[in-house]
């Protein structure tokens, strides 16, 4: 699906290249979703644009993610987006600014999250442009805006193991596996975080910005920031709640190495005792005793008992 917003504040959907009339000074962008490869051939031609940074998002250089020329600024990353199984999909945005239009591709599962977790502010039909900066900028803040949310999410997440943890006793290997995902989540947050962040840094030394695009880019830096020490804060709380989870398990296979100790050591006297009169010496007077039967019962039963109250009195159960 094609989407342009027009510079008189409307927009109009398309669902292919050939419908639509290239109007440069009409228009103030267009955003391709779910675009295929087999589309930007036709792209590249009938919007006069250079594509050659899809071919280099796989690149770690940030060369690579932010490139200017005369006449177009590409800026293309990653954005984590839920997948169905809790854990974290990256998925490609490219931004593109030619002939004062920022041309957007992104993927409509992008799409639906952006639309979800920031409605407030997330609006076309609402929110009026006066210049195509207005709207990249308002691009720019509801991916900050994204991001924010995302991590508030994986908080509350943390949040609540951290709950459940407290008045659990008992924890079984998914507990362990949950803190891996979580943690898996906050990382690829933070490599998409931290990429971001570059491209603002180096869109903010860029010549074509003006004074108030370079104060509104700073302020959107700041925000990413204080998110980034959040970031670090999950992962703190992630460390936290491992080592209080492994304390438990270690405390829980105590108590049962205890139980297994009390029931050793209760076991183990009378054995010793059933041991030695079952090797049918000639010579043990024990044998010939009227009484020796019922004696060696009590002394199995004792020899039971001693060790309970022994271990009772020592508090290990």
């Amino acid at each position: 699906m094609i989407e342009i917003y027009f510079k008189n504040n409307i927009i109009k959907k398309y669902k292919s290249i050939d419908e639509i009339e290239y109007l440069p000074k009409k228009i103030f962008s267009i955003r391709f979703i779910d675009f295929t490869d087999s589309n930007l051939e036709l792209i590249s031609i009938k919007f006069n644009l250079d594509l050659t940074s899809f071919a280099k998002k796989k690149d770690l250089e940030i060369s690579s993610h932010y490139i200017e020329s005369t006449d177009q600024l590409s800026l293309n990353f990653k954005i984590p987006n839920y997948s169905s199984n809790n854990f974290f999909m990256e998925k490609d945005i490219y931004i593109l600014i030619k002939n004062d239009i920022v041309f957007t591709f992104l993927s409509s599962e992008i799409e639906e999250s952006l639309n979800q977790l920031t409605q407030f502010i997330y609006n076309f039909e609402n929110t009026k442009f006066n210049t195509y900066h207005q709207l990249f900028i308002f691009q720019i803040g509801v991916i900050s805006d994204y991001y924010a949310d995302i991590v508030e999410l994986i908080s509350k997440k943390i949040k609540e193991l951290f709950l459940k943890t407290l008045k659990s006793k008992q924890f079984k290997e998914n507990d362990l596996d949950y803190i891996a995902e979580l943690r898996y989540n906050n990382l690829l947050i933070r490599e998409s975080l931290s990429e971001f962040q570059r491209i603002l840094l180096l869109l903010k030394k860029s010549d074509k910005n003006g004074k108030d695009t370079f104060g509104e880019i700073s302020e959107e830096i700041d925000d990413l920031s204080v998110i980034a020490d959040y970031l670090q804060y999950n992962f703190n709380r992630l460390d936290d709640l491992n080592g209080n989870i492994n304390s438990k398990i270690e405390l829980e296979q105590n108590n049962i190495f205890k139980i297994l100790t009390i029931i050793t050591v209760c076991i183990s006297l009378p054995t010793l005792i059933v041991g030695i009169y079952g090797m049918n010496f000639k010579n043990m007077p024990e044998l010939k005793w009227a009484f020796g039967y019922p004696i060696i019962v009590i002394a199995l039963i004792l020899s039971f008992i001693f060790p309970l109250i022994y271990f009772k009195r020592k508090k290990w159960f």
